[in-house]
């Protein structure tokens, strides 16, 4: 296993030494306590004459994603906040910012902004594998994703050219939701939910050559017979060979990469309840676990039907089920590298660690038991793992990103990986006289 992950990876793993979060002076060292050592506040400043009565608006971050090489380097998508959320084009109002964590600016004090981009209700941003491309969602009139390149000279900047993936579907216009990463970083998967001319949903998957930065496939997947509702997310396997797709009906379905043909089709019934779905890091594409806005968390189980024939359809079987939030609603999910354990964000401002293989809870981050002033039924919307898995940044809806320090994991082998991941760059891991399971176990390798 060791030595075909090497083969294939070799090319899409960081070049450089995991960089650590620089952390203030007031700050303690690790703690058997999580807490928040960090708080991003997200202003509106578009400088269009619609919107002057907006201009210091408060923006809803909606996504968050640490770099793989480097703690310090955090990436954020927010949309207009509260009633701003219906916007007209022109407007833009939303923002990809780029943060340098640890880094204050000399003028404000506060943490260090080194890009800001407008984007037009962007929801989804992702940053490849290897960490040198950040992608986006744009929407700048005709549901663009953008990509930019960081810096080689300094990893903390990125590049001022903007590039943009333009569907050029015959006109149509439409707003895409998701934009996200392959394993390998050689594809970007985006997902469209609604045609502005026709105000139809076309819930239409698009898979790009980064590279080329032109279309390969796509497919549409309102014409499916069973497909209702629309897509609310969809994500690579950690192998890269399937794609699942989650929608605001409680469906979940399962394509092949290779031909976005429907490899499986979880709950055929169409119910009013939004859910999510993140494959087990831990494994190439045999479990997926499915997070639904009614507070239950499913475990399931992907196999062949033939095992003998790796293209056959799949089968999906629950194995775990369990009711993790009754007083509030799940809004994110998210797995630790590792894939030991999953984070769920609340409506509730709460982050619940769950033990992946039996959902029990780990550990609560809520913001509420920090401070008594801290407002009610704020949303977390996305939630990130730095490589170490000492931090945690989370997307609030009132309008702050919290990165938490989390409590240190007393494990002796993990403790030795983040010493490695610290000193060694990912790509020269592979070449360490150690054994096969050693590499696969230092770089968070899949096993199948």
């Amino acid at each position: 296993m060791g030595n075909k992950l090497e083969k294939s990876r070799k090319g899409c793993l960081p070049s450089q030494a995991l960089r650590p979060l620089r952390k203030q002076a007031n700050i303690l060292g690790l703690s058997n306590q999580a807490r928040i050592i960090y708080e991003i506040h997200h202003h509106g400043n578009s400088c269009s004459r619609l919107v002057q009565d907006r201009i210091d608006s408060d923006e809803e971050v909606r996504c968050c994603v640490f770099a793989p090489d480097d703690e310090n380097f955090l990436i954020t998508a927010s949309i207009p906040n509260g009633n701003d959320s219906i916007v007209r084009h022109g407007n833009g109002l939303g923002h990809l910012r780029v943060f340098d964590v640890g880094v204050s600016d000399r003028d404000t004090g506060k943490i260090a902004c080194k890009k800001q981009i407008l984007t037009y209700y962007s929801e989804d941003c992702d940053i490849s594998s290897d960490g040198n491309w950040i992608s986006f969602v744009l929407n700048d009139g005709r549901g663009e994703i953008g990509l930019l390149k960081r810096s080689k000279t300094n990893r903390s900047d990125v590049s001022d050219r903007l590039v943009k993936l333009q569907p050029q579907c015959n006109g149509i216009t439409g707003q895409t939701l998701v934009c996200q990463f392959s394993p390998d970083g050689s594809s970007l998967l985006s997902a469209a939910s609604l045609d502005f001319h026709t105000i139809r949903e076309t819930n239409e998957l698009r898979v790009w050559n980064v590279k080329s930065n032109q279309m390969t496939k796509k497919i549409s997947l309102r014409s499916l017979a069973v497909f209702c509702g629309y897509i609310t997310g969809c994500r690579f396997s950690p192998d890269g060979h399937y794609i699942v797709v989650t929608t605001s009906q409680e469906q979940i379905c399962v394509l092949k990469t290779k031909n976005l043909e429907v490899a499986c089709m979880i709950r055929k019934r169409c119910r009013d309840n939004m859910c999510w779905a993140v494959f087990n890091p831990r494994w190439t594409h045999e479990e997926l676990v499915c997070c639904l806005q009614d507070g239950r968390v499913t475990v399931g189980h992907l196999e062949h039907l033939d095992y003998k024939d790796p293209q056959s359809p799949l089968k999906y079987t629950c194995q775990n089920e369990a009711k993790v939030v009754s007083s509030s609603t799940i809004h994110s999910c998210q797995f630790t590298h590792d894939g030991s354990s999953i984070a769920i964000g609340t409506s509730d401002s709460n982050i619940l660690l769950l033990n992946s293989a039996n959902l029990q809870v780990i550990s609560s981050l809520d913001c509420k038991s920090i401070s008594d002033s801290f407002q009610q039924n704020v949303k977390v919307n996305g939630i990130s793992f730095s490589r170490s898995l000492q931090y945690l940044a989370a997307a609030y809806s009132d309008s702050r990103v919290r990165v938490w320090q989390l409590p240190v994991r007393f494990d002796l082998r993990h403790m030795c990986r983040v010493v490695v991941l610290y000193h060694v760059p990912a790509n020269k891991i592979v070449h360490l006289p150690v054994p096969a399971a050693v590499k696969d176990y230092l770089l968070y390798m899949p096993q199948g």
